[in-house]
């Protein structure tokens, strides 16, 4: 139960237009410039949520939130519009974050992991590492072997999120975007918005990129929009050329399919020219990348609802994901400005070439 977790700053007597899927994670952060970030509050649920948020309110979240997920976030992401009611609340304590650690080139490497107290204890300064610092701390945390430990990443797998804690009310909204999760978790999910009308996109993420073409296309099958990395795209494709693996993946998807190229902005398939047009990612002061993807997901699940029109859907997950990499941690960019997202839009608003 939610108890005092949260301040009840909006009325959900009505469903959301709205819903992400995902989860909620504590990130540590080592920055291109070296900044470190620890116990930023994050999750692919979260930050897909914030991005959606940006043009519409409230937004539903189905997640899991442990005992040792910041309250304060969640706080603010009820204050600010996020509906909990689809979280499932979990008494767990977690002291292993996992670390995204970035280079000048904006590649991420991920999958390891240890508490925040680990890097000082380990000898290193807790607000800003030097090159050869980054190094040997990688090299530290590869080496790191704490069998006991569990992170939010392997709760989540123990702890898979269920069509069952969906208020059932939430059926009929929207739009719906499944953030990366297990391929089991993403189909039932799915399939619990069935013939409710609801617009419903997904990030495939590693989980379904470690999948076949072929294994995932019943999933593809049901979507409106499917919105890759380019390098989850090149892994279900493999020794195709972007618009090649498009093409391929536009044959098992009748939605709309677009991949993200980071800070290059994106490439969406157009199924009449049979070619890709390219939608510039939004101007940014970047400081931490994490959870950029699931913002512009979040962001493009909004604008599709609302026009219907990919490349215009992209625009609005470019505006999402600019502010989002702009600052740490998902709620970061909370309170929105939204009347600013709506001008930047009508700005950069045009039809696809």
């Amino acid at each position: 139960m939610l108890s005092d977790w949260a301040l009840h700053a909006w009325d959900y007597d009505m469903a959301p237009d709205l819903v992400t899927v995902g989860g909620l994670t504590v990130d540590h952060v080592v920055t291109a410039t070296g900044e470190v970030g620890l116990n930023k509050a994050g999750g692919n649920g979260a930050y897909s949520a914030v991005g959606a948020l940006l043009w519409r309110q409230p937004v539903g979240l189905v997640s899991c939130a442990v005992e040792t997920y910041p309250k304060s976030t969640l706080n603010g992401l009820e204050e600010y519009g996020v509906d909990l009611s689809g979280v499932a609340w979990s008494p767990a304590k977690l002291s292993v974050g996992g670390w995204f650690i970035y280079d000048e080139e904006g590649r991420r490497e991920e999958g390891l992991n240890s508490p925040p107290e680990a890097l000082a204890e380990a000898g290193f300064p807790t607000d800003r590492l030097a090159p050869d610092e980054v190094d040997e701390w990688r090299a530290a945390l590869a080496k790191r072997d704490e069998p006991g430990e569990v992170g939010y990443a392997e709760f989540r797998t123990r702890h898979p999120l269920t069509a069952s804690q969906i208020p059932a009310e939430w059926r009929t909204v929207r739009g719906v975007h499944l953030a990366p999760s297990s391929l089991e978790v993403m189909a039932s999910i799915g399939a619990f918005f069935e013939g409710g009308g609801a617009i419903v996109t997904a990030d495939p993420g590693w989980q379904l990129a470690e999948h076949s073409l072929d294994e995932i296309t019943p999933l593809l099958s049901c979507l409106d929009a499917f919105l890759p990395s380019e390098v989850e795209l090149q892994a279900l494709v493999p020794d195709a050329g972007i618009e090649d693996a498009l093409a391929i993946i536009a044959e098992r998807c009748p939605g709309a399919v677009a991949v993200k190229l980071g800070p290059q902005g994106c490439l969406v398939w157009d199924r009449g020219s049979h070619s890709a047009d390219l939608i510039p990612a939004h101007p940014a002061e970047t400081l931490d990348p994490t959870g950029a993807g699931d913002s512009f997901s979040g962001g493009f699940l909004a604008g599709l609802v609302e026009t219907g029109d990919p490349c215009i859907a992209a625009l609005y997950g470019a505006i999402s994901a600019a502010r989002s990499v702009s600052c740490f941690g998902a709620d970061g960019a909370l309170p929105h400005d939204r009347t600013s997202a709506r001008n930047a839009l009508e700005r950069e608003m045009r039809p696809c070439p």
